[in-house]
């Protein structure tokens, strides 16, 4: 008789518990994949391309003398795999046309080394040949603030920086061709790039790096890195991206805040439902408890029957919920929630992501299931036989 008045032959209330089930983990499913996507994009864009993982400046003096030498001295120092360590010359400067200009970093870059790891994206036109020094790239807000495109003339200025004791900054002043335009939220939008040789021969120094750009495969490694990078380098100062860039490390944070908000709410959203349905659920069945009881099935036998009855609800729950995220997913996947620059988050799609609200949805069914299940278990089948309860 209970299997056949059970709450899988209530359809109405069947359907309310999947109900619950699934749009808490549709819901929670997109969700964790954006915020991971968000987290993962964030990463790539401000390390990957941005300005590493490690900051190696010199301590003491304006730049390294060779940058190609100094970067290898840092691999070397590295007792940790580094995927590159790039020399970078970073100027202070403006750029212009038409007597119309706007202040910009101007960095000097090695154009030939690895494209994964550049500071910018190429939108249009390509990069300057190597040895080519007439040609730069120009950040797209910076194009568009001065109105040039891929072939126009620009004016470069750059502060070169005085020898000690001298007067004043000299300024460098170079009539420059754009060969592309780069975005990249990290800052290459608003920043010119022109090769490392072509600038630092224009400080008197041909080979300077002012700092090297290490990157990790493990950007969590960044800090530990550092510390042992600045034991072994004495002439070297050494900054991890946690301690250089609280603004990725701030989102960081903000972005598990707000995962661990998105699982209280889906916990709060299926846990009520649930424990308040299988309530009902159980006051309407006690008569039938009451028969199994008197019939010899013992309290764990009942609470196991109705946890199973949760079992399946969030099982099935479960698949239809999946089946919702999945398709959001896919949405999210053509139609970004967010893209600006090079920086578009897309959801993560992967097993060890999907796996968590799935698990947290699965255990928040069956704890919630538990306490009415409890309860049919601690039924006194011969008050309610008599009618008495």
């Amino acid at each position: 008789m209970l299997a056949r008045k059970s709450l899988l032959g209530s359809r109405f209330t069947f359907a309310l518990l999947v109900l619950s089930v699934a749009a808490g983990a549709g819901f929670q499913i997109p969700n964790t994949s954006n915020l991971a996507g968000f987290s993962e994009a964030l990463l790539e864009e401000e390390l990957r391309h941005g300005a590493g993982d490690v900051r190696v400046e010199p301590r003491d003096k304006r730049h390294f003398d060779d940058g190609a030498a100094a970067a290898a001295k840092v691999s070397e120092a590295a007792d940790t795999p580094v995927r590159a360590a790039v020399p970078v010359l970073v100027l202070p400067g403006a750029v212009g046309k038409g007597g119309r200009f706007q202040n910009a970093l101007v960095y000097g870059y090695d154009f030939s080394g690895d494209p994964a790891l550049r500071p910018f994206h190429l939108t249009d036109g390509a990069l300057p040949a190597r040895g080519d020094s007439n040609g730069v790239l120009i950040g797209t807000s910076l194009a568009n603030r001065i109105g040039v495109k891929v072939g126009d003339v620009v004016d470069l200025r750059v502060i070169l920086g005085a020898p000690p004791g001298a007067a004043g900054e000299p300024v460098g002043a170079s009539v420059m061709t754009v060969r592309g335009l780069v975005a990249g939220s990290a800052g290459a939008y608003r920043s010119v790039f022109l090769d490392r040789a072509s600038l630092a021969e224009k400080t008197g120094a041909p080979a300077a790096a002012s700092a090297i750009h290490v990157h990790l495969d493990d950007h969590f490694a960044a800090s530990a890195l550092a510390t042992r990078l600045e034991a072994r380098l004495p002439e070297a100062r050494a900054v991890g991206w946690r301690e250089d860039d609280p603004y990725v490390t701030n989102y960081l944070a903000a972005n598990r805040t707000v995962n661990a908000v998105s699982y209280a709410m889906v916990v709060a959203a299926i846990s009520i439902p649930v424990w308040a349905l299988f309530h009902i659920h159980v006051l309407g069945r006690r008569r039938e408890i009451g028969i199994l009881a008197a019939l010899g099935f013992s309290r764990r036998e009942i609470f196991g029957l109705f946890l199973l009855q949760t079992l399946v609800v969030a099982l099935v729950g479960l698949v239809a919920g999946a089946a919702l995220g999945y398709g959001m997913l896919l949405y999210f996947q053509a139609h970004p929630i967010f893209s600006w620059e090079a920086l578009v988050v897309r959801p993560v799609i992967t097993a060890a992501v999907l796996a968590g609200p799935c698990l947290a949805v699965l255990a928040t069914t069956l704890l919630a299931g538990s306490v009415p299940a409890w309860r049919a278990a601690r039924t006194d089948p011969a008050r309610v036989l008599r009618r008495i309860d």
